[in-house]
């Protein structure tokens, strides 16, 4: 996977932040790619700007959620370029409203995009690599799926979940000498409208409960002010591309954010309750 000069890259979440990132990078690699999304008016948006810049794309409209929309958009990718070399798990929400006492819904739809529509993307996509003999997998996960935070119950599960089944899949294909590679992506703070995109309750015509509970306020709070003075999109997009080049396994986009999980980890050995 050095040489990405002519491949397939297939994108979820190509609509917007760090998934338009990634199509554009692989886009000025020379790569073709198509752009999975919910939403279909910003899809048409980035195929208008990435074809106006040369780059060979197709936009699909696909709910990571549902298993047969997955398996659509694979089926899709091979009617229309005969392969996929790099799948991109990016597709992701946050959800808001109090976890404990507000709408299972919330629940639903949060673990219904971050995780199953990453193991939706596996199961239908891992086969035509394997049996190609090259591919390269990355999934979306989080710092959230390093280091709990309170107040995003349903993301931080999510996101753990992210983490432990790409580690699992790795550690499985390298065993088995699969000639698949596994990424895992774990951004801190980027400038991305993670924050302020539609929620659940928005599509269902309803305003979403604000949680009663304090600490969610203010982690809230401080993770829109940490969105906006994030990184760019950009450049996660380029430690993506790296990182499918070295075959490398973990993907975290601030270095300063290191600590905070071998910190976790040291009190875990230690037996200590969390800070």
């Amino acid at each position: 996977m050095e040489n990405l000069v002519g491949k397939v890259a297939v994108v979820t979440g190509a609509g917007s932040g760090i998934g338009r990132a990634m199509a554009e990078r692989f886009v000025a690699e020379g790569m073709k790619v198509v752009l999975a999304d919910l939403d279909e008016v910003r899809l048409r948006s980035v195929e208008s700007q990435l074809t106006e810049a040369g780059g060979d794309v197709w936009p699909v409209a696909c709910d990571t959620s549902l298993e047969e929309s997955v398996q659509s958009l694979a089926q899709r990718t091979l009617e229309r370029y005969g392969t996929a070399h790099v799948l991109c798990n990016n597709a992701g929400v946050v959800g808001t409203g109090d976890p404990w006492t507000g709408p299972m819904s919330v629940w639903e739809w949060v673990v219904g995009i971050n995780l199953y529509g990453v193991i939706h993307g596996i199961r239908a996509f891992l086969p035509i690599m394997q049996e190609q003999g090259e591919g390269h997998i990355v999934n979306t996960a989080s710092m959230a799926g390093l280091v709990a935070m309170p107040g995003a119950a349903p993301y931080n599960v999510t996101k753990t979940g992210v983490v432990a089944l790409s580690e699992g899949l790795f550690i499985e294909l390298k065993g088995t000498g699969s000639p698949v590679g596994v990424s895992v992506l774990c951004p801190g703070f980027v400038r991305t409208e993670l924050m302020t995109q539609m929620t659940w309750a928005d599509r269902l015509g309803d305003k979403p409960a604000p949680t009663s509970n304090p600490i969610g306020q203010v982690m809230d709070q401080m993770l829109r002010e940490g969105v906006e003075q994030g990184i760019s999109p950009a450049d996660v997009a380029d430690q993506v591309v790296a990182a499918i080049r070295a075959e490398q396994f973990w993907i975290l986009t601030h270095d300063d954010f290191g600590q905070a999980p071998v910190e976790r980890m040291q009190r875990a050995v230690a037996q200590q309750n969390p800070a």
